[in-house]
């Protein structure tokens, strides 16, 4: 097999694992009385923030751990600069997953707290990599 069908494989493989991890994340909240969906259009969109937040997590901690091995193999400061963004990106999308906040004791009882500014704080971070590693 080619390296690109290889990659598209390994890709697809993670894709088809994200999605499962995903949908079973949704599916199991409410059996193990995770209660904070909504009845109605509300609900459904919450499920879907968890669903597409848990999914991102995911895909991005596959994504960290391949710029972590490419670091070791090649430490270079772009290399590194990749990891830094990897990981505040991941922090972004486990923060904003509503699931997050209510494991911690906040969520819909108490829906002001550190994860009103928290996804935005590691967004900051991960432009910040972005601008240095195109300025050096």
């Amino acid at each position: 097999m080619s390296v690109h069908g290889d990659a598209l494989r390994r890709t697809a493989a993670l894709l088809a694992v994200a999605l499962a991890l995903a949908a079973g994340v949704v599916l199991a909240l409410p059996r193990l009385g995770v209660p904070f969906y909504p009845p109605g259009v509300f609900g459904v969109l919450v499920r879907l923030k968890v669903f597409f937040a848990t999914l991102a997590v995911v895909l991005l901690a596959a994504l960290f751990v391949a710029y972590v091995r490419l670091y070791r193999a090649v430490p270079t400061g772009f290399s590194r600069g990749l990891v830094l963004f990897t990981a505040a990106l991941l922090l972004y999308a486990a923060t904003t997953n509503p699931l997050v906040p209510l494991l911690l004791g906040f969520g819909p009882v108490h829906p002001i707290g550190p994860f009103t500014f928290l996804p935005e704080v590691f967004a900051c971070v991960a432009a910040l990599v972005l601008y240095y590693q195109s300025n050096t």
